[in-house]
């Protein structure tokens, strides 16, 4: 049976020949650092530590005040960065609802018109 090509079938290929490679090469031994560098990095982590103690995180408020677009778990940003980057959808959607209203108030005075004028059916 003849094998099929196409875009699929290499990439299945790609991943199977990286995947034998991985459990072909041996595990990276762990590198050993001399002991005066390793005491020097134990010695200036204490330090900071005894200088700059730790604030605990402050707790994430879910008050009428705070803004649900902002409320994310943990450190990231995500929501700040999607505000900051996408401020002109905001806009836009104000100007969309601004056309809607200007519509309905032209739709309005259309049929207002049209029934004192006495045009259209009856």
């Amino acid at each position: 049976m003849a094998r099929r090509g196409g875009k699929a079938a290499n990439r299945r290929d790609r991943q199977r020949r990286a995947q034998r490679r991985a459990q072909q090469r041996p595990a990276p031994a762990p590198r050993q650092v001399s002991g005066t560098l390793s005491e020097a990095v134990e010695a200036a982590a204490e330090q900071r530590a005894a200088v700059e103690p730790v604030a605990p995180a402050a707790p994430l408020t879910r008050g009428a005040r705070s803004d649900p677009r902002f409320a994310v778990a943990g450190p990231s940003r995500l929501g700040e960065r999607a505000a900051a980057e996408y401020h002109y959808v905001r806009s836009d959607l104000r100007n969309i609802a601004i056309l809607v209203v200007i519509m309905a108030v032209l739709l309005g005075a259309a049929v207002v018109t049209f029934d004192a004028l006495g045009i259209g059916p009856r």
